[in-house]
């Protein structure tokens, strides 16, 4: 049995090369090497799979020239080699169309994906730059086809190869920038896919429109119920990578939240006006259950008395506001002067039971029984005297003396200071490192000194962790000048210096004495700041 050794194609030419030039004969090289560039063409254009059976014949013929050759039939060789590159031609021009076409689709599909991923407007620069390759690509494969379907009209056998060559160049340029087009847009879609998180987090105005809508029409409003669907499924297409559907429905859907927001606050202002109305008369009822003639024997509860009698004008003031705003269409002033017309009658009821309490067992001074040393009671100089005789406090601690003015101190109030905590959340700290003073959360008193603890650590107040001893006046933070006070009515409007957290659920703790001081009083205030 005979055996062959595989010889490769550039020896075996070398070879024959040597042996036909010895002998004065010349070996069809350039031949040979066209063929094989051509096959070696068509097989990158894919041809075994679009034109397998070109391929294969190309493939053989060109084995059956190097057998020639190396049997010294330079003629078969020649024709051979000939026949190889003809047939590698056919197979590149029907595989070329094919290949730049599935190149073309696959850009489309990648642009597509982009697309859905709203990387239009995400990855604008990316996403933009695929869409000219694609075009691009289109017009060099309109041109091949073009080129290709004329190159059997031209006159002569080396213009139609020519042409017919001119026509393959433009099928590979168009083919590359179909696949330039692809990677552009899958990085188009990645980059816009990153950004889903902060899309998601843009619609919260959305949210809290549809939760404003949702409390000011008492959760019966089906459109609200059916506007937060439409925004979940938003959110939904968002998440899952579908943005640009997604989010084409955002700007309508914020539009419809607004819309249910004013369609439902005009409602709702009206009902907390009623609220008020009703509340402010329960708290009138309630002070006017006090025997006044009781109250002659104790100057404490005839202040006490006086306070809730101006708490409760101001509640009125409040309502009288609330009315104003509302028919200058003013709504969302109208609710907060209604809130506090809510919260100021509210403490005159607990400030006419406090009363009440005091007179049935005999205590003159609110939070004591019988004690003139009221836990409220502070030195002219603004001075604790309860907390620590020598005005000693621990680091990280301060002392805060309670002001009258508007809007009203209470702990939310003095918590969300930016001298102190900066936010409302932590008022329950002042309320548990001052409940010796403190009885009723709701009710703290001008002139009140209060212990204002570290954001962190414990409430308790330990006054052998002081590091030297301070007057008071050091660390009393506000302190209000004793003089006349005077009644002066709230503006009719919200616009107060409050801080921007929402008050706690909890009802919020407040001065018992609500009125405004005068614009002197309000000036010392800031001073002793």
């Amino acid at each position: 049995m005979k055996t062959f050794r595989v010889i490769s194609f550039p020896s075996l030419v070398l070879g024959v090369l040597g042996f036909l030039v010895a002998c004065g004969s010349e070996l069809p090289v350039k031949e040979l090497a066209e063929a094989k560039t051509a096959i070696t063409r068509a097989k990158d254009a894919g041809a075994e799979r679009y034109a397998s059976g070109e391929f294969e014949e190309a493939r053989k013929s060109l084995l059956t020239a190097h057998e020639k050759a190396s049997n010294e039939d330079l003629g078969e060789t020649k024709k051979s080699a000939d026949y190889a590159k003809s047939k590698a031609y056919d197979a590149l021009e029907k595989s070329y169309p094919q290949l730049t076409e599935e190149s073309k689709t696959q850009a489309n599909t990648a642009i597509n994906e982009a697309d859905e991923a709203y990387a239009s407007q995400l990855a604008a620069e990316p996403y933009n730059n695929a869409v000219e390759l694609k075009k691009e690509g289109d017009t060099l494969r309109d041109s091949a086809d073009r080129t290709l379907e004329s190159y059997p009209k031209e006159s002569g056998d080396d213009a139609k190869l020519r042409t017919r060559l001119a026509a393959f160049d433009q099928y590979e340029q168009s083919n590359k920038k179909y696949l330039e087009s692809k990677k552009a847009a899958t990085d188009a879609k990645s980059l816009a896919l990153s950004q889903k998180q902060q899309l998601i987090d843009s619609l919260a105005d959305i949210e809290k429109n549809l939760d404003d809508a949702d409390r000011y029409a008492g959760g019966g409003d089906p459109e609200v119920a059916q506007t937060r669907e439409r925004l979940n499924t938003a959110k939904a297409k968002i998440d899952e990578g579908k943005i640009k559907e997604g989010y084409s429905e955002v700007d309508d859907i914020r539009k419809k939240s607004a819309e249910l927001v004013a369609k439902n606050i005009q409602a709702y202002a009206l009902k907390k006006k009623a609220e008020a109305k009703d509340s402010i008369g329960k708290a009138k009822d309630k002070l006017a259950g006090i025997d006044q003639s009781k109250l002659k024997s104790s100057k404490d509860l005839q202040t006490s008395y006086q306070r809730a009698d101006e708490n409760l004008k101001a509640a009125d003031e409040s309502l009288v506001s609330a009315e104003e705003l509302y028919t200058s269409e003013k709504y969302e002033d109208s609710i907060g002067r209604s809130e506090e017309a809510i919260r100021l009658s509210r403490i005159v009821v607990d400030q006419s039971d406090d009363i009440a309490e005091r007179l049935r067992t005999g205590a003159s001074v609110a939070g004591r029984k019988g004690d003139a040393g009221d836990s409220t009671s502070s030195t002219g100089k603004g001075e604790d005297t309860t907390a620590s005789s020598s005005g000693e406090l621990p680091e990280g601690w301060k002392k805060y003396v309670v002001r009258k003015k508007i809007p009203a101190d209470c702990l939310w109030r003095i918590a969300a200071y930016k001298q102190h905590y900066g936010t409302s959340k932590l008022w329950k700290r002042i309320y548990e490192a001052n409940r010796n003073k403190i009885k009723n959360a709701n009710l703290i008193y001008p002139k009140q000194v209060l212990l204002i603890p570290p954001a962190k650590g414990s409430t308790k107040f330990d006054p052998k962790k002081a590091p030297k001893k301070q007057t008071g006046s050091d660390k009393v933070e506000a302190s209000t000048p004793e003089k006349k006070e005077e009644t002066t009515t709230p503006p009719p409007s919200t616009n107060e210096s409050e801080p921007e957290e929402e008050e706690p659920s909890t009802p919020a703790p407040s001065t018992e004495n609500e009125q405004p001081s005068d614009s002197g009083e309000q000036e010392s205030d800031e001073e002793a700041r």
